[in-house]
């Protein structure tokens, strides 16, 4: 069986690394004869540095279904076309706008040494920091400052793209439209009714609505309905998602 796990907030706490503890549980899970899938809204680059190094050539979806990557290797990116990703650096210069952008593996930051993302744009130095111009397949552009924001959001807005206002609305999050991690999942060979999943964000709601088995981390009302078993997070979370996965292997054990 496949286990799908969304990572930040569900088996990764803290944007720290998974613990030791889970990962003997992936490493169980494996013994076992399934297979651990990772998902994200996060890079591929963030995704490698929470996961221990055993499981970086597993299956993972990056960007909440924008990018694909397999035995180590980014194999499907959905990015801005080349005419949308024009008039996203038209606006970026007429707001003289402060920016991160995401490519398949390298990147383009000018929020400076101080913004509060910086420590979590390349932590391990696994990537390159790129002048915007340079990057020819961008699937997340975060706008961390404008000159005029309200006015940028508008002109966004009226654009074929998914605009989102995240930390409190300070910074503006553009993507393209119709990212699904259930599609990238498809691409990935993973079949409806055929995988169990574990998550806590929206965006996780397809991915729950084909699974065989699901269990909600923490208390989500856009996934309560799609949940086959919730797991409150407490000092105990890690160990409920351990008997959790012990459970489920058993019952989903290969024959």
């Amino acid at each position: 069986m496949r286990f799908v796990f969304d990572l930040e907030g569900t088996i990764s706490f803290h944007d720290e690394k998974v613990s030791d503890y889970l990962t003997d549980m992936l490493a169980f899970l494996c013994e076992r004869g399934h297979e651990p899938i990772f998902v994200s809204s996060k890079s591929i680059r963030h995704m490698l540095t929470l996961l221990d190094k055993q499981f970086h050539n597993s299956k993972m979806v990056g960007g909440n279904g924008a990018i694909i990557c397999y035995r180590g290797n980014i194999e499907q990116i959905v990015a801005f076309s080349t005419s949308m990703f024009s008039k996203l650096k038209e606006l970026i210069q007429l707001f003289d706008a402060t920016y991160l952008v995401e490519s398949d593996w390298d990147y383009a930051y000018t929020g400076g040494a101080y913004h509060r993302v910086v420590n979590d744009v390349d932590p391990y130095k696994l990537a390159e920091n790129h002048h915007l111009e340079d990057l020819s397949t961008v699937w997340k552009i975060t706008i961390l400052s404008a000159s005029n924001r309200k006015e940028m959001i508008e002109k966004l807005r009226k654009l074929n793209v998914a605009v989102h206002l995240i930390d409190d609305g300070e910074m503006i999050e553009i993507t393209p439209l119709g990212l699904s991690k259930w599609n990238a999942l498809r691409t990935l060979g993973i079949q409806k009714r055929n995988y169990i999943a574990f998550g806590k964000d929206e965006e996780d709601v397809n991915v729950f609505d084909f699974a065989q088995y699901t269990i909600l981390i923490g208390n989500n009302p856009a996934l309560v309905a799609f949940a086959d078993e919730q797991l409150i997070v407490d000092d105990r979370i890690e160990m409920k998602i351990v008997e959790s996965c012990k459970r489920l292997s058993e019952r989903f054990k290969l024959t």
